[in-house]
């Protein structure tokens, strides 16, 4: 397990003290929280935030990287962070893993093997979408249009129960949202034709129905939306992208939010119902009935988007107007463009609340491709990396 840090880089450790009520999260290992630390890089006097612009003390800024052991990360999908355990999980193609961080103290712990893998014979790669019940049990899109899930209360985690949503030739099992009232994992199969959806009971792990969708070239990320008691999906559709507005319940599309001109892929639910679309450009829309509030120019949209409860902002790794990827840094609240950071190969980045670090996977480069990206910088040549960013 190897760390690297920014010289001059400040760190807080902030405690969250959560009551849960169910048996099940009664089983949950929470991260103890340590003592916050000052680092002082050497030679150099601590930095004087009083005298920092408010401007300035905002801005999001690299802190450091952290390696991922075993085969370079080149192959990689959806991250998710679990806010309650202080937990990050990337799902990682290049090892056939889910590997697990420590969002509080921003180290790598560990991983639970046994996915597909990058293999293109095989019907889809994986893992692809990742989710976290409040039990601790991860569920993992897969290849072969399997969904595993996962029991992270074992030492070490491991793969308890493999689902199939499909067959041959129905591709992978995608992107995955969790309804925790009726206790069911929505998880799509972009690449079947016509893609679907099913519906699988986190209590017994069957799966309860399938919703299809004819019109659709592909469907993405599915987000649960408490307020309307409803999934949020985007679906990719000629001549217009939409979002899909699911009952869990009569497991049927109750509204269709129309999206013109744009191939939709992440969906992220922020405040007010405000519902944010990756569809070319990001997009706030409403989440009641979809119209539209503001479209961000400054920054391309990305695969997965995610918004921070602790600072109120979108997160999306896309190429600006320069065609340089970057972290774009969106407020929410406002509807307005912040910041833009480079980040060379970085993709689908998600955040902890409790110290807003911000987690971007960064690929290894190609072979035969000099590796310029901040993995690199940091003494990670040719390895990938995570990269974390605060403010």
């Amino acid at each position: 397990m190897v760390k690297l840090r920014l010289a001059g880089c400040v760190l807080g450790g902030l405690a969250c003290v959560f009551t849960l009520t169910s048996r099940a999260q009664q089983r949950a290992k929470p991260i103890e929280v340590p003592t916050p630390l000052r680092i002082e890089p050497l030679g150099i006097p601590p930095l004087n935030l009083q005298a920092v612009p408010e401007a300035v003390q905002t801005a999001v800024n690299l802190i450091g990287v952290i390696a991922v052991p075993g085969a370079p990360l080149a192959s990689f999908d959806i991250t998710w962070t679990d806010q309650v355990r202080g937990r990050w999980y990337l799902a990682d193609r290049s090892n056939r893993s889910v590997d697990i961080f420590d969002a509080v103290n921003d180290v790598y712990v560990g991983r639970v093997t046994g996915f597909v893998g990058p293999n293109p014979q095989v019907n889809g790669p994986g893992p692809n979408g990742v989710v976290v019940t409040p039990d601790n049990q991860l569920w993992v899109g897969d290849g072969n249009s399997l969904v595993q899930a996962v029991d992270l209360n074992l030492d070490p985690p491991r793969i308890i129960r493999t689902i199939s949503t499909g067959g041959q030739g129905d591709g992978r099992a995608d992107e995955i949202g969790y309804d925790p009232l009726e206790h069911i994992i929505l998880v799509a199969n972009n690449a079947a034709s016509p893609p679907f959806v099913s519906f699988i009971s986190a209590d017994t792990y069957a799966v309860l129905s399938k919703l299809r969708f004819p019109d659709a070239s592909g469907i993405e990320q599915p987000v649960w939306d408490s307020q309307i008691h409803r999934f949020l999906l985007t679906v990719q559709a000629a001549p217009n992208s939409y979002v899909a507005v699911i009952d869990p319940t009569k497991m049927t599309v109750t509204k269709k939010y129309s999206l013109s001109g744009c191939g939709a892929t992440g969906l992220a639910l922020g405040p007010f119902q405000r519902l944010l679309v990756s569809c070319g450009k990001p997009i706030i829309m409403n989440a009641i009935d979809g119209h539209n509030i503001a479209t961000i120019t400054q920054v391309n949209g990305g695969d997965e988007i995610w918004y921070n409860g602790g600072d109120g902002r979108l997160y999306v790794t896309s190429t600006d107007t320069a065609g340089v990827t970057v972290l774009g840094v969106i407020d929410v609240e406002t509807g307005s463009w912040l910041q833009n950071v480079p980040v060379l190969r970085g993709r689908n980045p998600t955040a902890f609340e409790g110290n807003n670090h911000i987690f971007v996977p960064v690929a290894a480069p190609a072979a035969g491709v000099t590796d310029t990206s901040v993995c690199a910088s940091f003494g990670l040549k040719d390895t990938g990396c995570i990269a974390v960013f605060s403010h």
